[in-house]
């Protein structure tokens, strides 16, 4: 079921939102993304268990699980190797009685590709991971691709900000995985790894669901995972921010037949009951830049299917 966000308290009474130090180069913490993957973790009943963040940015997560869902271990890595020292400081802030079961791995990390992170999800119990979904406007792939569905690059989305690993990803490096050609490569990636070393963790992960929660589904199906919703809200989509993708993809299908099964999943309104495709979100944004657009939010989390 949707729901629009607003900051709120917890079914604990606790503030869902921290406010840890969060520099120009790290992911904000306090926007509706990690309220509402929040939302999913607490239901996702974590009391006791061993979890990794993959992509664990300012330790806001590890705070939230160490702090209000109780988890026995809160360990994790990311692809920016200065936010592990500001996870740890943060932690150490948000939760100061909890900072001894915190266990980032050291380094630059992509995905769990390094041998201390596989180490450490063979021991895991729940895997979480907020992962981008669109890859690197500059990747030579993906601009190709573009270029023959006669896409425009929105102004600016090609430069490269401090931030850009906390929502792009390398196209062209996960072209071999199926759903890459739908933006989850690297979601998909992360899975196979899964099924590799830690066979009995569950995987919890938060999506922005513009391609539909049924081809996310899918991608749990397709690797071995059963998936079920844990929580979900309308958010609104980030004035300014780049759809050019999601406009290739339908734009892609265009003379196919198969038009009609594949349509992006934007909204007009923030209760979710007006949607649009992503070429006609793009039409409006062309006429207003500013005009309000929505789009799902949801945390899915898969179990093994031989569990």
């Amino acid at each position: 079921m949707f729901s629009v966000f607003e900051p709120e308290a917890s079914s604990s009474g606790e503030p869902y939102v921290l406010t840890p130090e969060a520099p120009s180069f790290a992911f904000d913490p306090t926007d509706p993304w990690t309220e509402t993957f929040q939302r999913g973790l607490e239901a996702a009943n974590l009391s006791g268990k061993r979890i990794y963040e993959v992509g664990i940015g300012t330790g806001t997560n590890a705070a939230f699980l160490l702090q209000l869902c109780d988890a026995a271990l809160v360990s994790g890595s990311d692809l920016d190797p200065r936010l592990i020292e500001l996870a740890e400081r943060n932690v150490r802030s948000l939760a100061p009685d909890k900072i001894d079961q915190f266990h980032p791995i050291k380094g630059a990390v992509s995905l769990i590709d390094t041998d201390a992170a596989r180490a450490q999800i063979a021991q895991t119990d729940v895997v979480i991971g907020c992962l981008p979904q669109v890859g690197d406007p500059g990747d030579k792939r993906l601009s190709a691709f573009r270029e023959a569905q006669a896409v425009e690059l929105a102004d600016g989305a090609d430069e490269q900000a401090d931030d850009h690993i906390a929502h792009y990803y390398p196209w062209e490096a996960f072209d071999s995985y199926p759903f890459n050609s739908v933006g989850l490569g690297l979601n998909e990636a992360l899975l196979q790894r899964l099924r590799e070393h830690a066979p009995k963790a569950e995987v919890i992960m938060n999506f922005g669901c513009r391609v539909g929660t049924g081809i996310i589904f899918e991608l749990f199906e397709a690797n071995g995972f059963r998936p079920e919703k844990l929580h979900s809200q309308i958010v609104r989509q980030d004035a300014g921010t780049d759809i050019s993708f999601f406009v290739m993809l339908e734009k892609a299908l265009t003379g196919t037949g198969l038009e009609k099964d594949f349509v992006c999943k934007f909204f007009k309104d923030a209760e979710g009951k007006q949607p649009i495709s992503a070429c006609e979100a793009q039409k409006l944004i062309d006429e207003d830049p500013e005009t309000p657009l929505f789009h799902e939010v949801a945390v899915i989390r898969g179990i093994p299917a031989a569990s």
